[in-house]
């Protein structure tokens, strides 16, 4: 019986030395843009994507890509002034052929580089606290028609807000 004792203790100090050498260890690097006034989320409050394939029909051009996305603010009362940070194309990868132009809209409203004021009334409404009205997000080709150079066109839509001081 002492003997049984002795196996099943070496036993579970073998076992417990082999897990050890076989433990994993993994490491995530976690980041974060932090703006503690406002921020531009998908409707159900989830990150907007890095990136965005939009799709080519042959006979119309560009299908628009829409999100429905929220301003998420640390002040209701205030209106937030929304510009694009420049105007938004698509170009060839290999740069040939003409730019593709793009439009941007926020709840139907086009964006351009001025500034437009969204007004804290409009956005906020108190269904969700912090949380604007839900709102159309689109990103679409300015005036629709087919691409005829074939290949792969790639732009940048950048987007700023900023919650305004003294808002009555």
């Amino acid at each position: 019986m002492h003997a049984i004792i002795k196996k099943a203790a070496l036993t579970a100090a073998l076992a417990t030395a082999s897990l050890s050498a076989s433990a994993a260890e993994t490491h995530i690097t976690v980041w974060a843009d932090v703006d503690p006034t406002l921020a531009l989320l998908q409707a159900d409050g989830s990150v907007l994507p890095d990136s965005v394939p939009l799709t080519h029909n042959p006979i119309r051009g560009l299908v628009p890509w829409e999100r429905m996305v929220r301003i998420y603010s640390n002040d209701e009362s205030a209106d937030v002034e929304v510009r694009l940070l420049s105007t938004p194309s698509l170009v060839h990868q290999d740069g040939t052929g003409a730019a593709v132009p793009m439009t941007v809209s926020l709840n139907r409203r086009a964006l351009t580089t001025a500034a437009q004021d969204f007004l804290a009334g409009d956005l906020f409404d108190g269904a969700m606290p912090g949380a604007s009205v839900a709102m159309p997000l689109t990103i679409a080709q300015t005036t629709p028609a087919p691409i005829t150079a074939k290949g792969r066109y790639t732009g940048l839509v950048s987007i700023a807000m900023v919650q305004k001081a003294g808002t009555p």
